[in-house]
């Protein structure tokens, strides 16, 4: 069982926590928030996000939708050290490549062949087809649908219940 500790604490937070208190093979130990925020679900605070050096010995998952933050909290981190976190409703094809630190939101679908970098975050409900390449600290907000072979570049975000066309290369963010 991995022990991993949530940075983040926001609305994505909970819901990235409650994904994770799913999973058999996580055990959340806590999270990290500059809120005073005391607990969520019954896992409790154990400090703030710069707290992070304390706690060296547990793998980390970030809960923040911020690309740029995000970005910047796992390479201090380091990427060898995030823990990717499935609901257990996602649906994944068994031929995908994922990265490390990812969240993969419920019900959410990933299809043959597609290719996830590092701390992707594909939120609730969202399709991507087969083919598909996110490039590293990408988001898909809810029940976006990505048609087959797409692109989406390092960074970007793609707001919630966006259509991104068969083929496209997504160089900047969709809201």
């Amino acid at each position: 069982m991995e022990k991993v500790i949530i940075i983040g604490a926001g609305g994505h937070g909970r819901v990235v926590i409650d994904s994770a208190l799913c999973n058999p093979n996580l055990e959340v130990i806590g999270f990290l928030d500059d809120m005073n925020t005391e607990n969520i679900l019954g896992v409790p605070r154990l400090g703030k996000i710069s707290d992070i050096e304390k706690f060296k010995e547990f793998k980390f998952h970030i809960a923040i939708g911020d690309n740029s933050f995000r970005k910047e909290l796992s390479e201090k981190v380091k990427i060898e050290n995030l823990i990717t976190i499935i609901h257990p409703t996602a649906y994944i094809c068994s031929d995908i490549k994922m990265g490390k630190g990812c969240f993969i939101g419920a019900n959410v679908v990933i299809n043959s062949k597609s290719r996830l970098g590092n701390s992707i975050i594909v939120n609730t409900s969202s399709i991507v087809e087969h083919d598909c390449i996110l490039e590293n600290y990408s988001h898909l907000s809810y029940r976006v649908l990505l048609g087959s072979g797409v692109t989406i570049k390092e960074e970007v975000y793609i707001d919630m219940g966006e259509v991104v066309k068969r083929g496209l290369i997504i160089e900047r963010d969709i809201r």
